[in-house]
């Protein structure tokens, strides 16, 4: 697989219409996917020999996706959308995030933190941070 440039990396809010659209956060310049996968410690003794060494064992635990990002602000639909959504009483909406060439990530993510800022000699920023609120599908390319 070739290198991919960074800035095609793409974090899309949907519309919330009923034939959802979705746009890009075309501000965003850093772009950061997690996918957490957290364990649960089953380990208990051999029951033939208890005083033995104990190897941990584990299970499936608790799965989610997190999403952040930062750039320059730039008064567009797609970031206005962000602003309601993270302003309404039930923040989440649904987002598309874009691997290039590798696949889409996509579902309900709940916007925790849209953050904006500025320098006196510099534009305007953002960052925004989304968690999943359900399952996140996954479509290779």
């Amino acid at each position: 697989m070739a290198k991919q440039l960074g800035r095609a990396l793409l974090v899309k809010i949907g519309d919330g219409e009923v034939a959802e659209a979705f746009a890009n956060l075309c501000g965003l310049n850093s772009k950061t996917l997690t996918i957490n996968n957290s364990s649960i410690d089953v380990t208990t003794p051999d029951c033939t020999s208890p005083e033995g060494a104990l190897w941990t064992e584990t299970l499936a635990g608790l799965k989610n996706v997190s999403v952040s990002g930062d750039g320059f602000f730039e008064d567009s639909t797609a970031e206005a959308r962000a602003n309601t959504v993270a302003m309404g009483a039930d923040n989440s909406a649904n987002f598309q995030i874009v691997v290039p060439d590798f696949g889409t990530y996509a579902g309900a993510f709940r916007l925790t933190t849209l953050e904006f800022g500025g320098e006196t000699e510099g534009g305007v920023t953002y960052s925004v941070s989304l968690e999943s609120t359900g399952v996140i599908a996954f479509t290779a390319a």
